[in-house]
């Protein structure tokens, strides 16, 4: 035994201290923590940490630069947005002061307008602001460079000649000769007319030394249209006898139930008829349910009556003799029976002479003829003859009554009616003889010939200008990233009414009102490109900041890992530090008890 080195105690004092230290670290990363407190805990991890640390805190910053860009072109775009709406407005101006129903006093209020919503996109671009910097009325471009041109070319030509030649009839005295062609019209005129066109777009673009930049394209074409036009009339009257002019003919008038009886090229030329029908004692009206062209023949109208059970079915049909047959086929398809009155008003040719079949002429005055069937009147006009026949025996019913007004010379009437009880379920067939119809042998039939050349000489001066620049237009950079050369740079333009095309546009001279228009198609057009530069930028920005996030989360996580503490495990550790504590401060008691055996060896 020894007294003089306590070795036992030695040890166990030397564990403790190694021990206390190990619970004083534990103890510490608990208290803060933190993994690494001084550069003693881990050199390398505090030196990638500190590096995390720095990359962060710049992400961060650059995910608000971002944001602040974002912000840049929002502004932006507000701005533009209105500036649009108002040469929207300009463009509804112009087109409304082209309307010729406006007065000159109108037109001066919308020039007015006009120029006051010019003022109105300069306020607003040269307000557009952020942090005091100017988004909408920038001047300060880098021209890179400039290949506008203005091209002037002349176009003349000559088209053929255009002759239009329509033909007519004309009916005079026989006898009357025709006229050799001549011309009876030789007029010049000169019409003067401009059209005005203008495309405009936007294109990105990098330079040579790798600066973004842009190219503006815009073609204005102004087309100035003189066009010199002479124009000769020849007229030609010959003696003809081509039937269409005098064969007979009819037609109807839609919505009345008049029939006129002519030729092709004169329609009353044998005279006209209206046709009325009563129901009952009520006068109706036509409701057709179908009815052919008139060329057909013969000519069929399917017509029936408002609020009756009567149905009509007319045949006009032209005979070879040139005559024309009315026949109206009526049927009662009712449970009662029906009172028919058709009543007709037939009117001769121009000046016609009424001529009984004994071949007196009517005496003036009214007549009426009793019993109708079996009447024949001949009508003699000034061009054309007519006849009209009433008689059972054409296979038709002739008429209940017939009156002649003969009171006016040369304008008698014809009228005549059929009043039956047409009984339920019955039919009848009714009608009469028009004609024969013949032009009268003291007219002369001509054909009146109209020949109209059109000779034109136009010429066309078309002007081009072109404006095709290269150009570094002032630009915000946007610092988006925690590297230098990480950056997003958003252009800045000139939207003022002077960039966009828009300071001479107006209706009263000097302006001209189609260039107006076209210029502000022009303007719309490069507004709308400059926005769409602008939204493709606010895209691209916020997937970067989207992407700037991420990769702060991540980093932020990975020094989490390298520099944080892991509480459990370093619980772990203080209680271990703490069972060993005691146990050694216990094993520390028990080596100082060593010497006291010595004593007690040294007592006895």
């Amino acid at each position: 035994m020894r007294i003089t080195h306590n070795i036992s105690a030695l040890n166990a004092d030397n564990i403790l201290k190694k021990n206390n230290e190990k619970l004083s670290k534990s103890s510490e990363k608990l208290a803060s923590g933190l993994r690494i407190n001084r550069a003693a805990d881990d050199a390398a991890g505090l030196s990638i940490s500190e590096s995390m640390r720095g990359q962060i805190r710049g992400l961060q910053q650059a995910e608000r630069n971002v944001q602040d860009g974002i912000s840049v072109v929002q502004t932006a775009d507000g701005g533009m947005q209105e500036i649009s709406n108002i040469i929207a407005r300009q463009k509804e101006l112009l087109v409304q002061g082209m309307n010729g129903t406006y007065s000159d006093q109108d037109k001066r209020m919308i020039e007015l307008e006009i120029r006051q919503l010019n003022e109105a996109i300069d306020n607003i671009a040269e307000s557009n602001t952020f942090n005091t910097i100017n988004l909408l009325a920038r001047s300060d471009y880098q021209i890179y460079a400039d290949r506008s041109s203005t091209d002037t070319t002349m176009n003349i030509s000559d088209p053929p000649t255009d002759i239009y030649i329509s033909k007519s009839p004309i009916y005079a005295p026989a006898g009357t000769p025709g006229t050799p062609r001549q011309k009876t019209r030789d007029t010049d005129t000169t019409t003067t007319t401009q059209t005005y066109s203008s495309t405009s777009q936007t294109t990105p673009k990098v330079f040579p030394d790798g600066r973004e930049g842009y190219n503006d394209y815009k073609v204005d074409t102004q087309t100035t249209t003189k066009t010199d036009t002479n124009t000769k009339v020849y007229e030609t009257t010959a003696p003809t006898t081509n039937p269409v002019y005098t064969d007979p003919a009819y037609w109807y008038t839609v919505g009345r139930n008049d029939t006129y009886f002519g030729s092709a090229h004169h329609s009353q030329l044998y005279g006209n008829m209206v046709e009325n029908i009563e129901v009952d004692g009520v006068s109706r009206a036509l409701e057709y349910g179908s009815r052919t062209n008139p060329g057909t023949v013969p000519a069929v109208d399917h017509f029936v009556f408002p609020n009756t059970d009567i149905s009509v079915t007319r045949y006009r049909t032209i005979n070879a003799d040139n005559s024309i047959e009315i026949r109206y086929e009526m049927k009662n398809n009712g449970t009662t029976d029906s009172t028919i009155n058709m009543s007709n008003s037939l009117n001769p040719p121009k000046n016609a002479v009424m001529i009984d079949d004994t071949g007196n002429p009517l005496p003036p005055g009214n007549h009426v003829i009793s019993p109708v069937s079996g009447n024949v009147f001949h009508m003699e006009g000034e061009e054309a003859n007519a006849s009209v026949e009433f008689d059972d025996g054409l296979g038709l019913a002739a008429p209940t009554g017939l009156t002649i007004n003969n009171t006016v010379p040369g304008e008698p009437q014809i009228n005549f009616n059929w009043e039956y009880n047409l009984a339920q379920g019955q039919s009848m067939t009714i009608g009469f003889k028009y004609g024969p119809l013949s032009l009268s042998p003291n007219i002369e039939v001509l054909e009146h010939t109209t020949e109209t050349e059109v000779t034109r000489h136009i010429e066309s001066e078309v002007v081009t200008d072109i404006t095709d620049i290269d150009y570094a237009p002032p630009q915000l950079v946007i610092q988006a990233g925690e590297k230098a050369h990480e950056t997003i740079e958003i252009p800045l333009f000139n939207v003022k009414a002077s960039g966009l095309g828009l300071s001479n546009i107006g209706i009263l001279p000097p302006s001209n009102p189609s260039q107006s228009l076209a210029q502000t198609e022009g303007a719309l057009a490069k507004v709308t490109n400059v926005r769409a530069i602008h939204g493709s930028l606010q895209n691209r920005m916020e997937h970067t900041m989207n992407n700037v996030g991420n990769y702060q989360e991540n980093l932020a996580a990975a020094e989490s890992r390298i520099r944080d503490t892991d509480i459990a495990k370093e619980m772990v550790n203080i209680t271990l530090s703490n069972i060993v504590s005691q146990s050694a401060q216990a094993m520390l008691a028990q080596a100082n008890n060593n010497p006291q055996a010595v004593l007690q060896l040294m007592k006895s």
